[in-house]
């Protein structure tokens, strides 16, 4: 009995052990992957590269990812994650125009800083599966918008509003994407145009002034 459960221990400890070796190889591809990207262009780098950048070799590489634009997808998320996890910093007597736009100016902040997330997400030649992979096909930014304006403002009854904050955010993307198209970076003037773009269309659905919530 005692070496039955010494050999069920010992199995649930190498099955714990190799799981967690390929968890820290697949985040190994991953970062080797954004490192490149910081670097090169998106069409110059190949799988075997990333392999050898995270120093494991092509066989693994393609146990994990069995191809470059699965790579990039995953990518795409984790990359998603981290800008879903920064919320900037807003004024208690912000506009909600004002607060799209602190929106739109930290995630601009957050791509000039990181030529991976450009070329990923906004760059010309990623495509829109990769940017989809970015979405996470939850609207989760167009939730943190939201979550943002409703906090501090009585808003109107929408039928879909979170749907409706994720456009707008989309809207703002195809801005952003055509800066990067143009300049390489998000520029202080494309932000503006973003930002005007996303709250034209978002007045179709909230008045110029929103009643405030007292504890804003």
């Amino acid at each position: 009995m005692r070496d039955a459960i010494t050999t069920t221990t010992d199995g649930a400890t190498g099955r714990r052990y190799t799981q967690a070796r390929g968890r820290a190889r697949r985040e190994a591809l991953v970062q080797a992957a954004r490192d490149l990207l910081q670097e090169r262009e998106i069409d110059d780098i190949t799988l075997p590269m990333v392999s050898e950048a995270a120093n494991i070799p092509s066989s693994s590489t393609y146990h994990f990812f069995p191809d470059l634009r699965e790579l990039y997808k995953e990518l795409a998320r984790t990359i998603s994650d981290e800008m879903a996890s920064v919320e900037p910093t807003v004024g208690a007597d912000a506009s909600w125009q004002a607060i799209i736009g602190t929106f739109l100016t930290a995630s601009a902040d957050y791509f000039n800083a990181d030529a991976a997330a450009r070329q990923l997400i906004l760059g010309p030649r990623t495509t829109p599966d990769i940017r989809q992979a970015g979405c996470h096909d939850d609207y989760r930014f167009g939730v943190q918008l939201h979550a943002a304006l409703s906090a501090r403002f009585h808003l109107p009854e929408l039928a879909e509003p979170v749907a409706i904050f994720f456009r707008a955010i989309v809207i703002a993307d195809a801005f952003f994407a055509l800066s990067v198209l143009e300049d390489g970076v998000i520029t202080r003037h494309m932000v503006e145009e973003a930002s005007r773009a996303a709250t034209a269309y978002l007045g179709n659905y909230l008045p110029p002034v929103l009643q405030r919530k007292r504890s804003h």
